[in-house]
């Protein structure tokens, strides 16, 4: 049972974990270093949660310890802390390997998770490797968590958390478009919103059929779902979107 987290590097995504986390358990006990004053302030003035007076407090007071720096300085700041052997350290750090991150927290155990900011709502898919009961019962209060088999399929994995920002330009752009026909702004929002959140739930609700079925589907002949996606296509968006997805993997294994 984890009785208390750390987190050292409170930027954003830390403030979205630490709301989702005590909506699920509002009794938890977060400890956060002071690197980011203004956040861990304000954190701790909305929820409750202590600032540390520095990050080798955070890691002496906690028995689970979240590293969400940046990715340039995840190395260094796990350096600057001893760690203990029962700790488990997690990494939200996109492309830095378990092969830096073993000795930077050694004798602690290294766990990479990519979380992603909807656990403020307990709503986020979260990868996880490798699999460790502390680690995974605590993104469980989140939302669902996604254990892989090897850090490839996690670094491939990882390129979704792009994905997860590239859907909100998309439903911006629809947005607008709605609203420059006429529609009120509201209604516009609610309407697009509603529609992708309606096209992911039956997404996740017919699994034998596939996205691909669910298309076909929609797209019958003459049709302007066809007609859409024929446009599309002759543009390459699609296969721009292929080409945006490649080039966040080979960033996130670190290709030249």
């Amino acid at each position: 049972m984890i009785e208390r987290v750390g987190i050292i590097g409170v930027g954003e995504l830390a403030g979205y974990v630490v709301e989702g986390l005590l909506n699920a358990v509002p009794g938890l006990e977060i400890v956060l270093s002071p690197r980011n004053e203004a956040v861990s302030a304000d954190l701790a003035q909305r929820f409750g949660v202590t600032v540390a007076a520095h990050n080798q407090a955070v890691a002496d007071s906690a028995d689970l310890i979240l590293v969400a720096t940046r990715p340039p300085d995840v190395l260094a700041a796990c350096e600057s802390v001893e760690f203990r052997a029962d700790h488990n350290v997690v990494s939200t750090a996109a492309g830095v390997p378990m092969a830096s991150l073993e000795p930077a927290v050694a004798p602690a155990s290294v766990v990479r998770a990519m979380p992603i900011t909807c656990s403020a709502i307990n709503r986020s898919p979260t990868l996880l490797y490798p699999d460790r009961p502390r680690v995974r019962a605590l993104f469980d209060l989140l939302g669902n968590v996604h254990v892989v088999d090897d850090e490839a399929q996690f670094t491939a994995a990882s390129t979704i958390t792009a994905f997860y920002g590239w859907v909100y330009a998309l439903l911006d752009e629809t947005v607008v478009w709605t609203v420059r026909e006429g529609v009120p702004l509201s209604t516009a929002r609610a309407l697009v919103l509603e529609t992708a959140r309606g096209a992911a739930e039956m997404g996740l609700a017919n699994p034998e059929r596939g996205l691909s079925g669910l298309l076909d589907s929609l797209a019958t002949p003459g049709g302007v779902t066809r007609e859409g996606l024929r446009i599309l296509a002759e543009q390459g968006s699609l296969a721009a979107w292929v080409d945006a997805l490649d080039a966040v993997h080979h960033r996130m294994r670190g290709d030249s």
